[in-house]
């Protein structure tokens, strides 16, 4: 790709064509660790699409309990808190151990934070809603890291790559027993990464941008809920900043 098309990127995303773009650079894979240029650009373009995410977190947050929905965030999460302090250096120290991270997850975790939209509101008719969660920080990966690593070589070895698991799925979201939690596998020397375990089969940014295109809940795009969302729900949608 030339270093005139890559220039463009972040002002073709400003201008709406934000799919297109983010296409263009996932497609780049782990070469785009090697092109300065290119690399310099995608970030321009992945740290305004994580601004952009940290504004829809904040609104939701904000405004999710004007419209009846109690928050609960569910145990060990937050509905919202901003990225710590250091939190680059103990990016470096996870990366070290497990090997490189998704760059979108890098930009999230420095931009974003923690966040979880778990709760209930009590007209709405949907069992599974499936709220937007993204919670792993640092400390919890490190430990996840140290089991995983203690597990090798044993009965609980299962053989695959270490994974992010950032998010439970949709029936733990809604105190049921389910299946596995929405995952991010490293390494991965890639920009953007494959969501496990979720049902739209999608990358990590397209996740949040389908999440915040139906106010912050995944279950009505995904099928698992009938009819259409609730009207103060598709309201809010439109008030959150398009990825």
């Amino acid at each position: 790709m030339g270093r005139h098309h890559v220039s463009t990127w972040l002002d073709r995303y400003l201008r709406g064509d934000r799919v297109q773009v983010w296409t263009e650079i996932s497609s780049l894979g782990s070469s785009i660790r090697q092109d300065a240029d290119a690399l310099t650009e995608a970030e321009r373009v992945g740290r305004e699409t994580m601004r952009r995410a940290r504004s829809n977190a904040e609104r939701l947050v904000d405004e999710l309990p004007r419209i009846g929905y109690a928050l609960e965030p569910g145990q060990g999460l937050v509905s919202f808190q901003t990225p710590e302090a250091g939190i680059a250096h103990r990016l470096d120290e996870i990366e070290s151990r497990v090997g490189p991270l998704p760059l979108t997850w890098r930009w999230w975790s420095e931009e974003v934070g923690r966040m979880s939209l778990m709760g209930n509101h009590p007209e709405w008719v949907c069992d599974y809603p499936d709220p937007l969660v993204v919670d792993a920080p640092p400390d919890y990966i490190d430990g996840e890291i140290d089991v995983w690593e203690e597990d090798r070589g044993t009965e609980w070895d299962t053989g695959g790559p270490f994974s992010i698991d950032f998010s439970p799925d949709h029936l733990h979201k809604a105190n049921i027993s389910g299946g596995a939690p929405y995952a991010l596998a490293l390494p991965n020397e890639g920009v953007d990464g494959l969501v496990l375990w979720e049902r739209h089969n999608t990358t990590f940014v397209n996740y949040l941008r389908v999440a915040f295109a139906n106010g912050g809940f995944l279950g009505w795009s995904a099928g698992h809920c009938q009819g259409p969302p609730p009207e103060v729900l598709a309201n809010l949608a439109t008030k959150l900043q398009p990825l």
